[in-house]
């Protein structure tokens, strides 16, 4: 029975690290700097001209933009850039376009030409013309951008570069809570409550309070979510009358800054709770008698996690994360891990997000001057290293952490 909650515990905290685990960055693409994913989505048929409209619109199919340069890094990255370590492409489309109304080049996303390279077409340093698409040379020797319009040419068949940006969850933990990712604050729908004020020892047994809505989103969610947990025929809010009117207040001291009501409500002689009707998709209010039976949907503030960095020791089959994990990546940490005399240390890297740039994850033979195993970036999952003996350090070296979660593992002897 030990060994089956053992086990059942492994499951819930792995559930709970692969909840965040997910192959960010598209096939193939690069995790470069700050949660930023670089690489070439397909090669395309194109003519010069329609170009830059092209290449926009293909990488959104992947939520993306195309080429966008403000620095030199960025300039230096797709300037070297190669097609599988080998063929450089050839007038790789950027995203550079000419807004007719300030007679200004622009990028794709909006933001302003703040950045030129050592080589440009003179074109860029005058007013810019639409229906022309910006090209930059590959090569150590390239990296020249010049402009092309007007011009068919069956033979263009460039890669379509592209960039993304990792989706990061809220600085905050929900625990069993579900987030709406929007506003900070987490929900839960609880058991059936016998009265309204049973409703509230339910909430609060768990460290949160009846639920108080603020807007139309978090109505829905609220609703969503309790449909998902079998609640079809409302549940109980956390507002009552206040006051010898049938006006409602909510009991965590909240703004009364939104509300639903069904028309005609809240009725006089109907009751002084408040319960939302989860039986529409629309979610609508109405005040209710506060001994009526209903499931409770609960509220609670984010917690936001403090990075540690934790000294050990480690257990075999234990899942080892970093300080901040999923949330903050920033913090440095060393990890010293150990199996018996005679056996080796097997280390399984179930995730690591890591900008290529900035972030490494170092792997030693050994907890004091051995020799590295691995220097670790990048995407990686289900990665396995090993040592020689009995002893393993592994080192998270984060400079900054920005916009990527970090590393989980778990080791064990073999």
């Amino acid at each position: 029975l030990i060994l089956a909650g053992i086990v059942m515990l492994r499951a819930l905290v792995f559930f709970t690290i692969l909840h965040f685990v997910r192959c960010s960055c598209p096939s193939g693409f690069e995790l470069v700097r700050d949660g930023q994913c670089r690489g070439k989505y397909e090669a395309l048929h194109m003519d010069f001209e329609v170009a830059f409209d092209t290449v926009v619109v293909k990488c959104k199919e992947i939520d993306g933009l195309p080429i966008i340069i403000h620095n030199e890094e960025e300039q230096s990255y797709w300037q070297l850039w190669q097609d599988n370590g080998t063929r450089p492409y050839w007038l790789a489309p950027i995203g550079l376009t000419c807004n007719t109304e300030t007679d200004l080049w622009e990028w794709a996303d909006g933001s302003p030409l703040d950045f030129k390279p050592q080589y440009f077409d003179g074109d860029l340093n005058r007013g810019c013309m639409p229906h022309c698409s910006w090209f930059i040379y590959p090569g150590p020797d390239g990296g020249r951008w010049t402009m092309i319009c007007g011009i068919a040419d069956p033979l263009y068949t460039p890669n379509i570069m592209c960039t993304t940006q990792l989706s990061i969850p809220p600085g905050y933990d929900c625990g069993g809570f579900e987030d709406d990712s929007e506003d900070g604050v987490c929900y839960q729908i609880g058991a059936t409550a016998e009265s309204w004020q049973e409703a509230q020892m339910s909430c609060r047994s768990v460290g949160a309070d009846l639920a108080s809505i603020h807007n139309a989103q978090e109505n829905s969610f609220v609703r969503r979510l309790a449909i998902s947990k079998g609640a079809v025929n409302g549940v109980f809010l956390g507002a009552t009358v206040s006051g010898k009117d049938i006006e409602f207040g909510w009991i965590d001291g909240s703004r009364w800054d939104y509300q639903n009501f069904y028309s005609g409500f809240p009725m006089a002689g109907f009751g002084q709770c408040l319960a939302m009707d989860t039986s529409t998709t629309s979610g609508q209010w109405m005040n209710r008698d506060c001994s009526t039976k209903l499931p409770v949907a609960c509220i609670s503030k984010g917690v936001t996690p403090v990075p540690t960095c934790n000294t050990g020791p480690y257990q075999e089959g234990q899942v080892i994360t970093s300080p901040g994990y999923p949330y903050n990546a920033s913090m440095p940490c060393d990890f010293f891990l150990m199996v018996d005399e005679g056996k080796k240390v097997e280390l399984e890297i179930i995730s690591l997000e890591a900008n290529s740039c900035c972030d490494f994850l170092i792997i030693y033979d050994d907890y004091l001057g051995g020799n590295m195993i691995a220097n670790l970036t990048g995407e990686i999952t289900n990665a396995t290293f090993t040592t020689d003996n009995h002893f393993m350090r592994v080192s998270w070296q984060p400079e900054g952490g920005v916009n990527v979660r970090g590393m989980a593992m778990e080791f064990r002897a073999v």
